[in-house]
């Protein structure tokens, strides 16, 4: 029985030059802020959130009575409800809402995502959750980072790493991606000084520049949701699994 394959591309614009070419699982990462927050959203009782990109859609959308969660280059927009912060969500009124979600990176990346296939949704907060959403099928598996507009940044990088370690201890998975070494190697040197290791990266400088805290906190307690937002045509809705 042939193994699973695990690549990583490390910015968006690598997407399309991905070497797995057959069906496969796409999981987006964008640690700092959308995929974590929008876990978040699922965890605090959002019953499904569309993902767009263009700020014009999502304006229509909150026009016709919709939440929107809503950020370019980190701040907040002004017709939008929520910015991009996970604790943002914490709020009784989203229960069982659909919510309009758009982002500088993390939206984009998702939807890239969605032109290859199957895309889900991965940040430190649901790694074991995820890995079982992705044990539970048999596709070969691509991590996509965010990153910064198509730059690599050190969080997503990291969390690809600590992804990849954890599907390698699988004997059904294999890689043959320099990426997915190098990201697996980046996180084994970092991962005891995780904090340390982000509040270096040019995002975490960038959002303490907006007097926006980017709540390492919540970040990244590892595994804390059984989450997993799964694209389905043009909406998110939640995957749930035990770790």
């Amino acid at each position: 029985m042939s193994k699973r394959t695990l690549e990583v591309c490390l910015s968006p614009a690598l997407f399309p030059f991905r070497k797995t070419s057959e069906p496969h699982l796409t999981l987006v990462i964008d640690v700092l802020r959308f995929s974590t927050s929008v876990i978040a959203a699922f965890d605090y009782g959002v019953n499904e959130v569309i993902p767009v990109n263009s700020l014009m859609q999502a304006e229509k959308l909150k026009q016709k009575g919709m939440l929107v969660a809503a950020e370019r280059d980190g701040e907040k927009l002004p017709f939008a409800d929520f910015g991009n912060g996970a604790r943002d969500f914490n709020v009784a009124h989203i229960a069982g809402k659909t919510l309009v979600y758009s982002t500088t990176n993390g939206t984009r990346a998702l939807l890239l995502a969605q032109t290859a296939g199957t895309a889900g949704i991965l940040a430190f907060t649901n790694l074991k959750a995820a890995k079982s959403w992705v044990l539970s099928s048999s596709l070969p598996v691509v991590l996509l980072c965010s990153g910064w507009k198509n730059l690599i940044s050190i969080e997503d990088t990291l969390c690809a790493g600590a992804f990849t370690e954890a599907l390698m201890q699988e004997t059904t998975f294999k890689t043959e991606c320099d990426s997915a070494w190098l990201s697996l190697k980046y996180w084994q040197s970092g991962q005891k000084n995780l904090v340390e290791a982000i509040q270096g990266s040019r995002h975490y400088h960038r959002l303490l520049k907006l007097g926006i805290d980017p709540d390492l906190e919540y970040t990244l307690n590892h595994s804390s949701s059984n989450s997993v937002p799964v694209l389905q045509e043009d909406k998110l809705i939640n995957c749930s699994f035990n770790g």
